[in-house]
């Protein structure tokens, strides 16, 4: 009769020990599915912004073709859009429309200067930028550091900051032919 007693005791301790045991590692899987679910994101918010900066590359880009005559290279990263005429209310010549599309193309990148105020030019155009430190760049001269060329060729190049933690760019280049 004692040794039925004394299997029982021992039994009833083994089990919590046996609960303790699984809920330790229950939670060690919960942490690995919750830094799964955290690089994820992470990764689909990359994602977005780069299918958004390939869009806004093929938007310059488009306007450049159907604007053939006007020369729209030459635009470093860090320069403000200029206050347009509007082309949408009034017409526009080839270079006014050239400079309309070219500061639409920068605000929709980015609204925001360094200071987080809006650019004049992007209020007027009613324009929020999509992509976070957005910049972008357009290149025809085969002496740049941005992106070599050959010659008839255009480089457009969008970067953005894609972990704002490390404010490191990431960024997209396209490259088209140009008949100018």
């Amino acid at each position: 009769m004692k040794t039925r007693l004394l299997t029982r005791q021992r039994q009833q301790g083994f089990s919590l020990i046996e609960v303790l045991v699984s809920v330790v590692i229950m939670s060690v899987g919960i942490l690995g599915v919750a830094g799964l679910q955290v690089l994820s994101l992470q990764q689909n918010r990359s994602s977005l912004l780069r299918a958004e900066a390939l869009m806004l590359g093929g938007d310059i880009l488009d306007r450049m073709r159907a604007n053939p005559l006007q020369n729209y290279a030459g635009l470093g990263f860090n320069a403000a859009p200029a206050l347009p005429r509007d082309c949408v209310a009034r017409g526009c010549n080839a270079a006014q429309m050239s400079g309309y599309d070219i500061a639409l193309w920068r605000c929709s990148i980015n609204d925001l200067n360094a200071a987080l105020n809006r650019y004049p030019a992007c209020i007027a155009l009613g324009v929020t930028g999509t992509l976070p430190g957005g910049q972008g760049a357009i290149v025809n001269n085969a002496a740049s550091a941005l992106c070599a060329v050959q010659p008839g060729e255009t480089c457009v190049i969008v970067r953005w900051i894609d972990d704002p933690s490390q404010r490191t760019y990431t960024s997209v280049t396209l490259r088209t032919r140009t008949t100018n």
